[in-house]
């Protein structure tokens, strides 16, 4: 299992660097950048009605950044290694169970003193990308299919699976006339156009209004801290609950026979 682990990650490796050389854009700056408690740059504080504050903290895998020549500003990309595959899921987001990802960039892009820290003047949100350690590779009808066009396999298989804006694709994908991403998942049409199809590659407003409502989800939650809102309210999406990956199964009080789950749902405009 050592020597597996070992040779895919040196696939993985090798594959990344093939990318920074070809098309990626993008230099890494930061690696496990911690804020907040002990580290040593302050917490993301987002001020709440009556007076209170949320004060968040963390620690981002990597930071990259494209500075750009002519203006003082760059911008930026989150990377969050895994081990397994993930994928963002819209209706999580938007019920606010899978906002990590996007609030770190939001981080970045309200970080009081970027040139100290990144050497430029402003940090502008362009991706969050999960990208698995191990990679995935597709089923392949027969042996001689698996032996053939195996670089693209191995670069569909370490694929990065996320949410960016589609204006930064020149600078995430530099190569002329494709059409179709093997880094990041995105699709072209013959005019240039995103393809209907593209659910990770977002334009530029959609992009930044899903930051906003991840902020103001984040904000949502702090208040109803503050106000006592502590309802026991598992959530089932299809078939899967909250509690198939709970590590105190063995001692909540949570009942599955008895108690109904929360349906999640996307909220309307006036949830948000």
């Amino acid at each position: 299992m050592a020597r597996i682990l070992a040779g895919s990650l040196q696939d993985f490796v090798e594959t990344l660097v093939g990318w920074m050389r070809e098309q990626y854009q993008f230099d890494p700056v930061q690696v496990e950048l911690a804020f907040g408690l002990d580290s040593a740059f302050p917490p993301w504080t987002i001020v709440l009605p009556k007076g209170h504050a949320l004060q968040l903290h963390g620690r981002i895998d990597r930071v990259d950044l494209s500075v750009s020549r002519s203006t003082a500003e760059a911008l930026c990309v989150v990377i969050d290694y895994k081990s397994s595959q993930k994928k963002l899921d819209d209706l999580l987001i938007a019920c606010g169970l899978q906002l990590q990802l996007l609030a770190y960039l939001s981080v970045l892009r309200r970080w009081s003193d970027p040139a100290a820290v990144f050497g430029t003047d402003k940090i502008v949100p362009a991706g969050v990308f999960y990208v698995s350690l191990r990679g995935k590779y597709q089923r392949e009808r027969n042996r001689v299919s698996a032996l053939s066009g195996t670089e693209a396999a191995r670069k569909m298989a370490y694929q990065h699976s996320g949410r960016f804006d589609a204006t930064a694709l020149p600078h995430l994908d530099s190569r002329s006339g494709m059409t179709r991403g093997d880094q990041f998942n995105y699709r072209l049409t013959n005019s240039g156009e995103l393809h209907k199809g593209c659910a990770e590659a977002l334009p530029n407003d959609r992009f930044r209004e899903l930051l906003d409502q991840v902020e103001g989800t984040i904000a949502r939650m702090g208040a109803e801290i503050f106000s006592g809102k502590v309802d026991v309210s598992p959530y089932r999406k299809g078939s899967v609950t909250a509690c198939d990956q709970c590590s105190y199964r063995a001692v909540c009080r949570m009942d599955p026979w008895v108690h109904e789950f929360r349906v999640l749902r996307a909220p309307g405009p006036a949830d948000l």
